[in-house]
């Protein structure tokens, strides 16, 4: 998923009639901060009927981190803590730490955003739920100088090759640049027959093997994919299989 959602405390509405709300909302899925920034600002927005709280970090994305123990990080948001009325809209600022990062690749860091609801929420007439605190993790990839324009060339750039095993058919998908490549949706072809294929993130310069079922109508002869680009789109790209 572009954005993962863990919940701290168990959530459930206690009658069929109940609403969901939509919570802090963010303008993006995801957040590229070049190098060469000094500061990025990304647009919150409280889509509850009630004031929440909001708390942010930037870690490696470990479920149980906290601001504690996010360590050293090439990039801090601010505030870090502050309340939002409902419907209420706050840039949030992000700002380089100069913390050293690998300069012939992407790294990856996840922003936490941390809403908690107070304990008088207003709700609905009728309706009954027990409020909780959500967290939201967005990807934050720090790109270093000189790789914006290999950026655009991701999709068309990723390899894919079979090879037999016995019994078996292995499917390797390499990505041999230098930035992250998130996919989609991915998908095998041959001889009209679609079969899903499940490949998820690449890090930089990565590759993955997946064991591919014969198919029935012969030899797969292609992959049709989407990448997710900068701005949470989606970039198509295909490939001819080689053996």
């Amino acid at each position: 998923m572009m954005m993962r959602s863990l919940m701290f405390c168990l959530c459930a509405l206690l009658n069929l009639g109940g609403e969901a709300y939509a919570g802090v909302i963010v303008e993006s899925s995801r957040v590229v901060f070049a190098a060469a920034d000094r500061e990025r600002s990304l647009l919150l927005v409280n889509g509850n009927d009630y004031p929440v709280v909001v708390q942010t970090w930037v870690d490696d994305g470990a479920p149980d981190g906290t601001p504690e123990t996010a360590g050293e990080v090439p990039v801090m948001p601010l505030p870090g803590i502050f309340r939002l009325e409902p419907g209420e809209k706050k840039n949030l600022r992000l700002l380089a730490t100069q913390v050293a990062q690998p300069s012939d690749r992407e790294s990856l860091y996840w922003l936490n955003v941390y809403e908690i609801p107070p304990t008088d929420a207003h709700l609905p007439p009728g309706v009954s739920a027990l409020k909780v605190a959500v967290r939201l993790q967005l990807k934050l990839f720090y790109r270093p100088a000189g790789l914006q324009k290999k950026a655009e060339q991701l999709a068309a750039r990723q390899r894919f090759s079979l090879t037999r095993l016995p019994g078996k058919l292995m499917l390797t998908v390499n990505n041999p640049t230098p930035l992250y490549a998130t996919y989609g949706q991915a998908q095998l072809n041959s001889g009209g027959r679609q079969t899903a294929l499940a490949i998820g993130m690449l890090a930089p310069f990565a590759s993955k093997t997946l064991d591919v079922d014969e198919q029935r109508d012969g030899r797969p002869e292609s992959v049709s994919y989407v990448l997710i680009d900068d701005d949470g789109q989606g970039m198509a790209g295909s490939a001819a299989l080689g053996q």
